[in-house]
């Protein structure tokens, strides 16, 4: 990774070896010449727009093996903007087009493409790619692409980001990106070729994970071969999954929530991570903010034999509550800007009941936090209002409503950088605090 890429800790496992649901709260084809390139357009938006070619939004590789691909696909997708160096790359840019294929969660129509802006750093200036061809299919990953966009990088924006739109806007499910050439060639420069992000805006059908989607044993690598070898068991629940991970002969208990078809969940050190299903039934998965390791796991394995998949797992609210720690609840989900609580959100809301039933002496506050869209007086009513309605629901199934105290948090204390939609995504939750210590 170039020196001009903002700093980030080493790449680690996708899942940490640690308890996911309840964690301290933290403090804080080749390229073909374009022929009539499209325009750089820089209007200022006056909403907020979702990346939709962002780990948050469900976007990942289906094909990152090599060391290239996977620098490639990360820089793509981590939402960052920072500079990437491509490995093997030199100052001439790649002698054959870098080709990513990118499997969407659900149909998408694009109508714009951008790059962030250029870095003036000495590191980086004049390296990045010079021509980025989008291509799309509504059919399978090896057939059916048409172009969607073609454009050429300048070298020299450094304010602003480089946006261009459609030539073509069909409905797509796969993407397949290729890099070419670089923006000043030169055989005697030291410095390797570079690239930024990749962002797509335009609409996406909605998507809601199946009853039982994530329920299976998914083999991650490592740890010998066969059914025995590192995996990681699911179970479902509504929106509620909790599971186990085992490692290297180690077995730890994992929990998290659905919201928009990922599964969340956040480790004992305050990491994220984001999970989904694609196509193939693979369970995909990244940390978010630690160079976004990945995890691929495929069907198949046995039973891991723990806790959570036999029914006798521990209630992890009740387990931070009994150290004087925040739990943190993925799977407690409300309509897009609505207090309304969905179905799906049920088991999680009974993990919390359960867990305050068993403790009818402790006080808590419920905190509703959102991610940084819209402005911080809207999401701190947002939040307040969200908090309000979980504690009304555990109020009306019998718990003292003196105990309880909803508390709007909005955007104040994320527990990721809501500069990407994978942050975005980790920091809307619900938090039960107690008053303790």
């Amino acid at each position: 990774m170039s020196a001009c890429h903002p700093a980030a800790p080493a790449t680690v496992a996708a899942v940490a070896a640690a308890a996911l649901f309840v964690a301290p709260a933290p403090a804080m084809a080749a390229a073909e010449p374009p022929t009539a390139p499209p325009v750089p357009v820089f209007a200022v938006q006056d909403t907020v727009r979702a990346d939709l070619i962002d780990y948050g939004s469900g976007a990942f590789p289906l094909r990152a093996e090599e060391s290239l691909q996977a620098t490639a696909a990360r820089a793509v997708l981590d939402g960052l903007g920072g500079f990437v160096s491509l490995p093997g790359i030199g100052s001439t840019g790649p002698e054959e087009p870098v080709q990513l294929l990118i499997e969407l969660p659900a149909p998408t129509t694009f109508d714009a493409f951008a790059v962030p802006p250029m870095s003036s750093f000495g590191c980086c200036s004049n390296t990045h790619i010079r021509t980025v061809t989008v291509e799309g299919s509504a059919t399978g990953p090896d057939e059916g692409f048409e172009r969607l966009v073609q454009f050429e990088v300048e070298p020299e924006v450094y304010d602003r980001d480089q946006e261009f739109a459609a030539t073509a806007a069909p409905t797509v499910r796969w993407l397949r990106v290729t890099l070419a050439g670089r923006q000043v060639v030169d055989p005697d420069d030291y410095r390797g070729t570079t690239f930024t992000d990749l962002r797509g805006y335009g609409t996406q059908a909605s998507r809601q994970a199946e009853a039982g989607e994530f329920t299976g044993i998914y083999l991650t690598g490592g740890g010998g071969s066969g059914p025995s070898a590192n995996r990681i068991e699911l179970v479902q629940n509504g929106a509620l999954v909790t599971g186990c991970r085992q490692s290297g002969g180690a077995v730890r208990e994992l929990s998290g929530g659905i919201e928009n078809g990922m599964l969340k969940v956040l480790a004992g050190d305050g990491v994220p991570s984001l999970f989904l299903i694609d196509s193939q039934g693979r369970l995909l998965g990244v940390e978010v903010g630690r160079s976004y390791g990945r995890t691929i796991g495929v069907p198949g394995g046995d039973s891991t034999d723990c806790s959570p998949t036999t029914g006798e797992a521990l209630n992890g609210v009740g387990v931070a509550l009994d150290a004087c720690e925040a739990a943190v609840v993925y799977g407690v989900n409300f309509d897009v800007d609505s207090d309304q609580l969905r179905p799906d959100s049920e088991p999680a809301l009974e993990q919390i009941l359960e867990a305050l039933q068993a403790r009818p002496a402790l006080a808590v506050a419920v905190e509703g936090h959102t991610d940084s869209d819209a402005t911080e007086a809207y999401n701190l009513d947002l939040s307040q209002r969200r908090a309000e309605t979980v504690v009304a629901w555990l109020a009306a199934r019998g718990v003292d409503a003196a105990r309880l105290t909803a508390t709007g948090v909005g955007e104040a204390r994320p527990v990721a950088d809501n500069e990407t939609a994978a942050g975005k995504a980790a920091n809307r939750r619900v938090e039960i605090r107690p008053a303790c210590g």
